[in-house]
């Protein structure tokens, strides 16, 4: 398992969530459905990058 630090989109707070490996064989566009400590809801994350669907910041 890894780390991985994003941006609540509702509450703007840092997150930090454990997510497993990425299998080589995974798509680099795959996302996966995490449940926010921050603000109870779902967010879709990049399992490679650790960005969120939609997120524009670089």
């Amino acid at each position: 398992m890894r780390k991985l630090i994003f941006r609540c989109t509702q509450t703007g707070m840092n997150v930090q969530i454990h997510m497993p490996d990425a299998a080589p064989t995974d798509h680099p566009d795959a996302y996966e459905t995490v449940n926010c400590p921050a603000c109870a809801r779902i967010h879709l994350i990049n399992k490679i990058t650790g960005r969120l669907l939609g997120d524009n910041e670089k």
